[in-house]
């Protein structure tokens, strides 16, 4: 098992799901965290259940659309906690209004793609450029940006936040290579399907199952499977991975595009055994 022990770790979109459960590990490995949300009562959740746990953190919330809500996010971990050690950029566009308008990309409107841009690469990247300097005063540290398959594939749909997640996993070899002989090391996680309680209530079980025969794994991920591998990156058992895209997605963009038709045929014509 990793150790955080004495780091102090900035988690964005911690209010919930994914962000949540790496926050609250980190906080069991022994980091101070940072709890960023959108609102206050989702960060306040996060940052109650890990003080519940007998660990330490602060909230900080904000629209990441707006660009000073960046400086003051680093700016609570200064205040609260006197350095800054990890920033774990999870944060996404995901409501379902602006969702919806990330469609066909002959129909997008301006406002439509600045938003995306804004909240999913915009502020990362104010997050990187205000927490950087504090991490080379310290000594080093350790970016992990939570990117997605949408990024490294192309689709039906969100084509705003496909580019946003693409554009990060760039963002993450720009600041390795900028800031590595200065102790700065930037990763990427790509994610695919991840059964946060809200995608497991509001995903049709044909769907579920659709998605789980794309996967080489026998399931789909849940929010500890991508926790883990992010914890690893921010630690210095990984203090000589930099500016590696690592997929967590149960190989979802791993394999070639028929594999879950020639899985199916294979099956129905008695060649590959599925129990």
């Amino acid at each position: 098992m990793t150790t955080l022990a004495g780091k102090v770790a900035i988690v964005t979109g911690a209010g919930s799901g994914i962000g949540r459960r790496i926050a609250t590990l980190m906080a069991e490995r022994g980091a101070r965290i940072v709890v960023a949300a959108s609102r206050e009562e989702t960060a306040a959740g996060t940052t109650g259940a890990i003080r519940a746990a007998g660990g330490e953190a602060v909230s900080a919330w904000g629209d990441l659309a707006d660009a000073t809500t960046p400086g003051r996010i680093v700016a609570t971990a200064m205040e609260a906690f006197g350095r800054v050690d990890i920033l774990v950029n999870n944060a996404a566009v995901t409501d379902a209004a602006t969702l919806a308008l990330d469609a066909n990309i002959t129909e997008m409107d301006g406002p439509t793609w600045e938003r995306v841009l804004k909240v999913n690469t915009i502020a990362p990247a104010l997050l990187c450029r205000h927490a950087i300097p504090h991490m080379i005063a310290g000594g080093g540290g350790s970016i992990v940006m939570i990117a997605s398959g949408r990024g490294v594939q192309g689709d039906l749909g969100l084509p705003a936040y496909g580019a946003s997640k693409a554009a990060l996993i760039n963002l993450a070899l720009n600041v390795a290579t900028q800031y590595g002989k200065q102790g700065i090391r930037a990763n990427s996680v790509v994610v695919g399907m991840v059964m946060t309680p809200p995608v497991a209530a509001a995903t049709a079980l044909e769907m579920i199952e659709l998605f789980t025969g794309h996967h080489l794994t026998p399931y789909v991920a849940d929010p500890q499977d991508i926790a883990e591998p992010v914890a690893f990156l921010a630690s210095d058992a990984a203090r000589f991975i930099t500016g590696a895209t690592l997929a967590a997605d149960g190989g979802m963009t791993a394999h070639a595009a028929p594999f879950a038709d020639v899985m199916r045929m294979s099956a129905g014509a008695g060649m590959i055994r599925q129990d």
